[in-house]
């Protein structure tokens, strides 16, 4: 489901009811959502499936911006599905209608099984490397400061005994 950015959100019957502003993506999700129009991320994932059988699978537009959600908040798989559910604006994001099906968590693990964590790292990367490329995000690693200020504090060294009289407020 490809949608032009420039034409307004109404993708069927149910969300032409519904305010169109409640739609929009807030300004890094149409960051996000634009680069990840790119086709480059989805040439890793489209060289892993090559199989021609079997029961079709999540479109991958679907399943790449997922996981940018999933890694983005540090979210586990059950809790990805259900905010995607509740948010039209993740479904936008995830180009998902208000009539489809929000792909089940175990779909996206079996998913993400079958194409490793190699895959998914590259699909890191190239993000990053795209965001960097736009401006839009500093190179990660480039200068670390560390406040190494000594500070004496009135602490106590723990023990068990001590750990648990300060949990129960003994």
């Amino acid at each position: 489901m490809r949608r032009d950015r420039n034409v307004a959100f109404k993708a069927d019957l149910f969300e032409s009811l519904i305010d169109p502003q409640l739609f929009e993506l807030p300004k890094e999700l149409a960051i996000i959502d634009r680069l990840l129009d790119d086709e480059r991320f989805l040439e890793p994932i489209r060289r892993k499936l090559t199989a021609r059988r079997g029961r079709p699978t999540i479109p991958l537009e679907t399943y790449l911006r997922m996981m940018y959600l999933k890694r983005r908040y540090r979210l586990g798989f059950e809790a990805l599905v259900k905010e995607v559910a509740d948010s039209l604006v993740w479904r936008r994001f995830c180009r998902l209608r208000l009539t489809d099906k929000v792909p089940d968590a175990t779909t996206l693990i079996k998913l993400t099984h079958r194409l490793g964590p190699e895959v998914i790292e590259q699909l890191n990367d190239a993000l990053m490397a795209q965001l960097v490329e736009a401006r839009l995000m500093k190179r990660h690693g480039q200068r670390i400061r560390v406040d190494t200020t000594v500070v004496e504090a009135n602490i106590h060294h723990p023990t068990d005994a001590g750990l648990l009289a300060d949990g129960c407020g003994c």
